[in-house]
């Protein structure tokens, strides 16, 4: 006798992919993105890398003492903080390997918002008092802080000691440093690995600005995540950005895995699209995400076998986004992540365009992940040269 016809119910109307397959692809992808940093000596090395920059960062003067950096895991336009190609006005100098992390570096401490000039919701100026002393700016009358002076100081100081690593006992080398977009890139190497650190100048901020909104729900008793924010440094006029990096990586965190699983496999196959000049970076698909945490259900979002509809789901609601032209910032009342751009029609199409075919986008991303971890395959060392010759092939990580 024959069995009964298996019913299509897990089968997704739009692309015709079934949602077991979808789900299957998403986990290879993450277990394909976490081999790249599996080894006692991956991690090891990585450790050691971290290390040697905080040292390295230390011998600048002067930095506000104590001082703490702020690590984030990926590049600086991997999605961790609010940052446009735009923003960052030109592409990377140094191509990125698989293993890259951003780091924070306070310039300027306050001890309250109440000592900034606010522009908009998201855009604050900074008064000259605040950078006591002020090893460069612009002019004797100089009426605010500008972002450009900081970065190119903290540049500059940074090249000045960075002879120091040379001294290293330890077994990595310093291929590359550069300046670029207000932030400074460094290349570290071993004989089998490149790590690569993007290091922001920000100034650090105690206390949230005004008309935040669900970060002191992040907030327990002990004061962890530390109740404050950071101005990054790309705006307009001089203007300082608003970002909230820690408490944000402590919300990571507590992210399940199912939906970290989406996270990284949306920002993995729209990577190359909201990376293009004009675009709004892969920021948008983190905060896209929290906004929908906020209106479905705890016991939806913390089933595994939900990933593919999660991830699906996702694509829509960013190719909405962009044809609506706005997507407000959960935290800012008033501030948009999409305010001022001309590229929403043209990137919700793109975005459509991967909606319809996700297994094929997917699979796309997941041989991308395989070649990375060849490591010394030939068709990765030509694609890597062709990169190089570009400058970059990503805007920047």
């Amino acid at each position: 006798m024959a069995s009964p016809a298996r019913p299509l119910t897990d089968l997704d109307f739009s692309s015709g992919c079934r949602i077991e397959e979808l789900n299957k692809l998403l986990e290879e992808l993450e277990r394909r993105g976490s081999i790249a940093l599996q080894g006692k000596e991956v991690i090891q090395t990585c450790v050691q890398a971290k290390d040697l920059i905080f040292s390295l960062v230390a011998q600048v003067h002067p930095l506000p003492s104590p001082n703490a950096f702020l690590l984030l895991s990926g590049g600086l336009c991997s999605g961790s903080i609010d940052v446009s190609p735009t923003d960052l006005g030109s592409t990377s100098p140094i191509i990125c390997p698989s293993i890259s992390y951003t780091l924070l570096v306070p310039i300027i401490r306050l001890p309250s918002p109440d000592l900034l000039v606010p522009c908009s919701p998201c855009h604050y100026l900074v008064p000259p008092s605040a950078w006591d002393p002020a090893p460069l700016l612009s002019g004797p009358h100089t009426s605010q802080v500008s972002p450009h002076d900081v970065s190119l100081w903290f540049s500059t100081a940074l090249l000045s000691v960075e002879f120091s690593l040379s001294d290293s006992s330890l077994p990595l080398s310093l291929e590359r440093a550069e300046p670029w977009g207000n932030s400074i890139s460094l290349l570290l190497s071993t004989p089998s690995l490149f790590i690569r650190f993007d290091l922001v100048p920000v100034v650090e901020v105690h206390g949230w600005p005004q008309g935040v909104q669900y970060l002191d729900d992040w907030v327990a008793e002990d004061g962890l995540p530390p109740k404050v924010f950071h101005l990054f440094p790309w705006g307009p006029g001089g203007q300082w950005r608003v970002g909230f990096p820690g408490v944000e990586l402590y919300m990571r965190r507590f992210l399940h895995p199912a939906l970290s699983r989406v996270l990284r496999a949306s920002t993995a196959v729209l990577e190359q699209i909201l990376q293009k000049d004009g675009a709004p970076g892969p920021y948008i698909v983190w905060v896209t995400l929290l906004q929908a945490c906020q209106r479905l259900p705890r016991g939806y979002l913390s089933q595994g076998h939900n990933a593919a509809l999660c991830f699906l789901g996702l694509l829509e609601e960013l190719s909405r986004l962009f044809l609506r032209g706005s997507c407000p910032n959960p935290f800012l009342p008033g501030c948009d992540l999409l305010l001022g751009s001309t590229h929403g029609p043209c990137l919700a199409q793109r975005i459509s365009e991967v909606r319809a075919h996700p297994a094929r986008y997917l699979r796309a991303v997941i041989r991308e992940a395989k070649e990375v971890v060849k490591g010394g395959d030939k068709v990765e060392k030509e694609e890597t040269e062709e990169k190089e010759e570009r400058g970059s092939g990503c805007y920047p990580s």
